[in-house]
């Protein structure tokens, strides 16, 4: 059984200058290796809980909290939020904002630098970020000089060099083209399948019904579901409530339900989907 890497209990955040809860006694518990697909509609507090897991709120930005994270079995109440680092690194939505070096490769080492990580050491994470982002050929490029999905890589390998268990990405595939969506989705499923925990923000439904194999649905700061994407996306009434849509594929199969075979689960993929609809392309199930 996988043991829980990150657990909110009870918690609620207020930024500073607000006085409504920007997250509202959200109960969560992770465990090392799974693959959450975060999603809500605008304003439902999901880079905020990107931002309270990590510690940047409330021990960074401030702001009124209450409830526990616990992080690999150390409560950010206790160590002020000190030590994240080691165990979590970000990925925010604009990646070319976050660069400071004039090289890929002196960004990916850059953190390295300020941790005073040994040369060599840095050397093998370079390499082995670079490698597992597809950027060994570009590393004597500028990153300005890359394109949106390359950018979006290299923020990933900045990260992926310190070996972080778990990685977020905050919406980091939304200014993308689908070739640059799709070159984030694949990694993020590689470094998955290496073991990495991941928590993705994404509002394309259809890659994180693809991906993930949990979904957490947030609506005004509250948690609404948390579960299996076949059980959340399933849900087509509970979501739409909420402003959030289901598959395509699920749709089509939830509203033509009486002329098809569905099993157990309803399909949420264009995999799964297919030969749930076969039978009507011959001419009726």
């Amino acid at each position: 059984m996988r043991k829980p890497i990150i657990e909110l209990k009870d918690y609620s955040y207020r930024y500073a200058s607000t006085e409504e809860l920007v997250l509202k006694n959200i109960t969560v518990t992770i465990n090392e290796g799974d693959f959450v697909g975060v999603v809500g509609c605008n304003r439902a507090g999901k880079s905020t809980l990107c931002k309270s897991i990590v510690g940047i709120l409330p021990f960074v930005s401030g702001g009124d909290w209450s409830g526990e994270i616990v992080i690999d079995g150390k409560s950010l109440n206790e160590t002020r939020g000190n030590g994240t680092t080691d165990v979590i690194g970000i990925v925010f939505q604009d990646a070319e904002s976050q660069f400071t070096q004039q090289t890929v490769e002196d960004e990916i080492a850059f953190a390295m630098c300020n941790f005073g990580y040994d040369r060599t050491l840095m050397r093998e994470r370079v390499k082995f970020a670079a490698d597992a982002c597809g950027l060994t050929s570009m590393l004597n490029r500028s990153p300005y000089h890359l394109s949106g999905g390359q950018q979006q890589r290299l923020a990933v390998a900045s990260i992926l060099a310190l070996q972080p268990r778990v990685i977020i990405l905050d919406e980091s595939t939304s200014q993308l083209d689908p070739i640059g969506r799709n070159e984030i989705f694949r990694l993020v499923g590689q470094l998955h399948d290496l073991g990495k925990t991941v928590i993705m923000v994404d509002h394309n439904i259809e890659k994180i019904a693809d991906t993930v194999d949990k979904v957490l649905v947030l609506h005004e700061g509250e948690l609404v579901a948390y579960d299996d994407p076949h059980v959340v996306f399933g849900n087509k009434q509970l979501l739409n409530e909420h402003f959030v849509r289901v598959p395509q594929v699920t749709d089509a199969a939830i509203e033509l339900k009486k002329q098809l075979v569905i099993g157990e689960k309803v399909p949420i993929t264009l995999e799964e989907a297919i030969p749930v609809f076969q039978p009507l392309a011959r001419g009726g199930a």
